[in-house]
């Protein structure tokens, strides 16, 4: 290349260096969120991180899909095992699904609180093993009992589509908690208010105070019953009915102190949205 002044141009091997290692660095730099909200899990929190899980999430949800196309399967002939089974591709997509739209909403709604930690893949522990353990309860019963989904309530169309609209349903209610609270929104109990923070009662919120731990439990509570898993259906509302329980008046309280009086009337007016066993007085 030539310069200006009609002289050859030799590019300096420093700056090449240089260049590649500011974009090396570029590559790795974090993701906008705000000081306050530190990260939680072990992920790192760069734009590499959050399109490889995004494309591992879109290829979940798209396999899940193919997996439940019965009439392809049967095709190629693979509708015979219990790994393709309608259900467990529906509950693959679902789950898929789930984390992705975890992560967009805060994207849309809340980008001053995104991070890596918003797909909540770095959830307890208990969370992953409850998962597992409904899986495992349907890949079990259906290798052990074949003939199933053949007779009872699994058959019935209507319980197919009340299982469905719950899904949908919860999943719904969970992205628009997220939405209308928008820059409100936060995934962990905040014992300082910050200047993000504003009551909002309307939306979703206009008929459940906590319309996001509502969404949760109906949508979790309909994945095991998308698998047909009675045991596990019991176990996830057992155990979500006391975790939400203990978080919502540990919340509250603090709400309370944020909001006085304002929440005290708002909390009499509207309920959580959550099954009446699930205690939050």
């Amino acid at each position: 290349m030539s310069s200006s002044n009609g002289r050859p141009h030799i590019s300096s091997p420093m700056a090449t260096s240089s260049t590649a290692q500011t974009a090396s660095q570029r590559a790795h730099d974090l993701l906008p969120h705000a000081p306050q909200y530190s990260l939680r899990g072990s992920l790192p929190n760069t734009p590499l991180s959050v399109s490889v899980i995004s494309a591992l999430l879109g290829g979940l949800v798209g396999a899940s899909i193919v997996s439940a196309a019965i009439p392809l399967l049967s095709h190629l002939g693979l509708s015979g095992w219990v790994w393709t089974s309608s259900r467990l591709g529906w509950y693959g997509a679902a789950m898929g699904v789930f984390h992705l739209l975890e992560f967009w909403t805060t994207a849309g709604w809340n980008p001053q609180k995104l991070s890596v930690d918003a797909f909540l893949l770095n959830n307890t522990n208990q969370y992953w093993f409850a998962h597992a353990f409904g899986v495992a309860e349907y890949l079990v019963s259906s290798t052990c009992f074949p003939g199933k989904f053949s007779s009872g309530p699994w058959t019935s169309p209507v319980w197919s589509l009340g299982v469905i609209a719950l899904l949908i349903g919860g999943q719904a209610l969970r992205s628009l908690a997220m939405i209308h609270a928008s820059t409100s929104f936060s995934h962990v109990v905040k014992a300082v208010k910050h200047d993000d923070h504003v009551l909002i009662t309307h939306g979703v919120y206009a008929w459940s105070r906590h319309p996001s731990y509502a969404g949760f439990f109906y949508w979790a509570i309909a994945t095991q019953l998308l698998l047909g898993n009675v045991l596990s259906t019991a176990m996830f509302a057992l155990v979500l009915g006391r975790f939400f329980s203990a978080r919502i008046k540990d919340e509250e309280r603090h709400l309370v102190r944020f909001f006085g009086n304002d929440y005290v009337n708002y909390r009499k007016r509207v309920g959580t949205g959550l099954p009446f066993f699930i205690g939050t007085a």
